[in-house]
């Protein structure tokens, strides 16, 4: 009878150090808090939430907040923490983050962030009322934000993208597969940011070679926009700041993505916003327009008239959100996982397939710039 008790202990004792090793241990585990630098500067805290079992079979998701210039904004706001913990229960890797001068990311490298010189948009459009150039302030807030600056919170999520780029090398995550996933504003820059990556291209190269021109045909990798699996955007908005880039949205930052590359995009209202309603099936029906392989999607979800992330209920994010990422990463397929060398690597921008090549990022760079002025934002 002992010798029996024995070796049922045993057995359980086993199982439950298997249990503790197995690789569905990562979830539903606290998400770790990060930082990483924008290549103008500031510093962004997010939340990572590691995948189980083995990356390279899902996507990584990526969250953007919606955010307001009152009301502010920050990815602890309404459903984003439930959301990134059942996607993390799915398998996915999640980064989410606050956007500059909102929620925690509020802290800059006052050397780089206050250039005037190499970085004008934050010296002429963020400063505080009363600002000392001799000692210029090593925090930011988004009240002192004029409305022209907040197109530059795109700058973030290039930042954000190559995080994932090291966490990808680190095979924490597989960030050729990724999945955006925005709200308001937050989409609008996305849907910004998903455009700049259909030109932007890394070059292959040793990085001792990288300062001598490349030849696009031999040199350069697939645009970068290769790595999106999708877009899900919950009542995108035709402004960022005060400007309107409703045009621009539906003319060339939307058809990049789903037209010319054939990036699945989700337009989610509410079922009582009739606003919003209107606006993403005129934005699914331009974009789409006679081309059936063009996928995207104006879709309802339950949730009256409220807008953005107040859709991210918790039945909503189990029911609705959640399985629409799994048909979309299955409808997608999986890339495999390859080293980004996002660090020791140039980037370039080629507008044209066969056209000049502009340098975006040089190698030992941390994160690259985004370019306003190729995406139709200034002069």
């Amino acid at each position: 009878m002992m010798s029996l008790w024995r070796t049922s202990l045993l057995t359980g004792l086993v199982a439950a150090v298997a249990a503790l090793l197995s690789p569905s241990d990562a979830y539903g585990q606290k998400p770790d808090t990060v930082k990483f630098e924008t290549a103008d500067g500031v510093t962004i805290q997010g939340s990572f939430y590691a995948a189980g079992g083995k990356v390279n079979k899902k996507a990584v998701v990526m969250l953007l907040h919606d955010f307001d210039a009152k009301k502010g904004g920050g990815r602890t706001q309404d459903g984003w923490g439930d959301l990134a913990t059942r996607l993390q229960d799915a398998g996915y890797a999640v980064l989410s983050f606050d956007f500059r001068g909102f929620g925690d990311s509020t802290e800059v490298n006052k050397g780089t962030y206050w250039d005037s010189k190499k970085h004008p948009h934050n010296f002429n459009y963020a400063r505080p009322r009363v600002f000392n150039q001799a000692k210029p302030p090593e925090s930011i807030e988004h009240k002192n934000f004029t409305p022209h600056y907040y197109a530059y919170l795109v700058y973030d999520i290039a930042a954000a993208k190559a995080y994932l780029d090291r966490e990808n090398d680190r095979k924490g995550a597989n960030s050729s597969n990724l999945i955006l996933v925005g709200a308001g504003q937050g989409a609008t820059l996305g849907a910004m940011w998903v455009a700049n990556e259909a030109y932007r291209r890394r070059d292959k190269r040793p990085a001792n070679q990288a300062f001598t021109a490349p030849n696009a045909a031999t040199d350069l990798a697939d645009p970068e926009i290769k790595d999106v699996a999708g877009c899900v955007w919950l009542t995108i908005s035709p402004t960022i700041g005060n400007r309107n880039v409703g045009q621009t949205l539906q003319r060339t930052w939307l058809p990049a993505a789903a037209k010319t590359n054939k990036v699945p995009v989700a337009l989610y209202y509410g079922d009582g916003d009739k606003k919003g309603d209107d606006y993403a099936n005129t934005l699914a029906k331009s974009v789409k327009g006679n081309d059936s392989e063009v996928q995207i999607r104006a879709l309802v979800i339950k949730g009256g008239d409220q807008k953005g992330s107040k859709l991210l209920t918790e039945a909503a994010n189990k029911d609705v959100i959640v399985p629409f990422l799994e048909k979309m990463n299955k409808t997608r397929g999986t890339r495999e996982q390859i080293d980004k060398k996002v660090e020791a690597s140039a980037f370039y921008y080629q507008v044209q397939a066969k056209g000049p090549l502009t340098l975006n990022k040089k190698a030992g760079d941390e994160a690259p710039p985004v370019s306003l002025k190729m995406l139709g934002l200034i002069p």
